[in-house]
């Protein structure tokens, strides 16, 4: 039995885009294109889509899954351990700030009595360079240290600003939630990363990046880059959409070329 693309994404939640991208990439290719030129998909496409979605949970990114679902020289004992430490991490988090509900609660009933500290636990510690420094364009990170040359380029493109207090942070945090939001409201209007509305809020999101970034063309492509290549940040736009990620960097890469060239 075999399934077009519209059945296909019925079946699995991942939208016609995703999968049409899918092929695109090499990722997941149909079992055949009728005459017509519509994508079929068999059992063993099924199969493989099931497993594409697996190592998106986990986070993988998608050159990744494309050597673990194709190549041999991908450890997927490696990568599942790493992922399943990360998860493990998250949880001991969340348990800590369910632990923070649990005795605020009693003491706001009167039946304990809290300890200040007590109050905070399982929140970022924002004093101790362990708070959104860490999670606002990685300005934290030694360019020295960095992982690849985008990374790299971003890094070394960091201006040099006065610590800032939590409010600072939460605006900031509001300020590129807005941003995203507006993306990803193009994406699923279907509007192309080149229309007028999404290249609109992506100058926005340039002038954003200026607060914190020399945002010469070369380090906005190579921030696009990062936005799909670098876990920390790609999972930052996925929790807006699970292809916003792609969107925001095509977007991206249009507006440095148009703009910034």
């Amino acid at each position: 039995m075999s399934y077009k693309v519209k059945k296909l994404a019925e079946l699995s939640g991942v939208t016609e885009r995703a999968l049409r991208w899918y092929d695109e990439i090499g990722l997941l290719k149909p079992a055949y294109y009728g005459e017509n030129g519509y994508r079929y998909y068999e059992q063993e496409q099924l199969l493989l889509l099931q497993q594409i979605l697996f190592y998106r949970e986990l986070g993988i990114p998608l050159d990744e899954i494309r050597k673990a679902t194709f190549g041999n020289d991908f450890d997927k004992l490696k990568a599942l351990s790493s992922h399943s430490a990360a998860l493990r991490k998250r949880l001991e988090r969340t348990q800590e700030l369910l632990k923070t509900i649990e005795k605020t609660v009693l003491h706001l009933r009167g039946q304990i009595m809290i300890k200040e500290d007590e109050m905070y636990r399982g929140f970022r510690e924002w004093s101790k360079g362990k708070g959104p420094e860490s999670y606002y364009l990685g300005v934290c990170i030694d360019p020295e240290e960095c992982e690849n040359e985008a990374e790299k380029i971003v890094m070394q493109s960091v201006k040099k600003n006065e610590a800032q207090d939590q409010a600072f942070y939460e605006k900031l945090e509001q300020t590129y939630t807005e941003i995203y939001q507006a993306v990803a409201r193009c994406l699923k209007e279907d509007l192309t990363p080149d229309s007028d509305e999404v290249q609109k809020a992506i100058d926005q999101h340039y002038h954003f990046a200026e607060q914190f970034h020399h945002c010469s063309q070369a380090v906005y492509l190579a921030l696009a880059k990062l936005y799909v290549e670098k876990e920390e940040f790609r999972k930052q736009l996925e929790h807006f959409h699970l292809e916003l990620p792609q969107y925001m960097a095509a977007a991206m890469r249009v507006f440095a070329d148009e703009k910034l060239s």
